[in-house]
């Protein structure tokens, strides 16, 4: 396949409103206001869509029961630059994020912190290193 680019990251959550509320307050993420109903919450994550969804989703996709929750994929926001890294991760830490790692230079590059959000999804703030 050819042309594809990747539109829509949906989790599952416990509180589809909470957890839209942390992305916006804790990142800076602007919520997409006509996406909003009591199952589903939607943020814009740059060029990439994430949305927030209840168990109610799991019959339509004929998902199987698991705990909506943790540690099973990794989201990683590019902050622009190294000097940004550190108020970002103030700001995340302010809106309920939890910092398990970094910031540190790695071997790929990058200037990374690891964090998990409210319900325990990964993600981290990134910013290229210095050529």
């Amino acid at each position: 396949m050819v042309g594809l680019s990747l539109a829509y990251v949906t989790f599952l959550a416990r509180d589809v409103a909470a957890l839209a509320d942390f992305y916006v307050a804790g990142l800076g993420l602007e919520e997409v206001i006509g996406s909003r109903d009591e199952r589903y919450r939607e943020v814009r994550g740059g060029g990439c869509m994430i949305g927030f969804a209840s168990d109610t989703v799991r019959p339509a996709l004929n998902l199987p029961e698991v705990e909506p929750v943790g540690t099973r994929s990794v989201l990683t926001f590019d902050v622009g630059s190294i000097g940004v890294i550190a108020g970002a991760i103030e700001q995340a830490v302010a809106a309920g994020a939890e910092l398990v790692r970094g910031p540190l230079d790695t071997p790929f590059g990058q200037h990374q912190a690891a964090l998990l959000d409210p319900e325990g999804n990964v993600f981290r703030l990134s910013a290229a290193l210095a050529a």
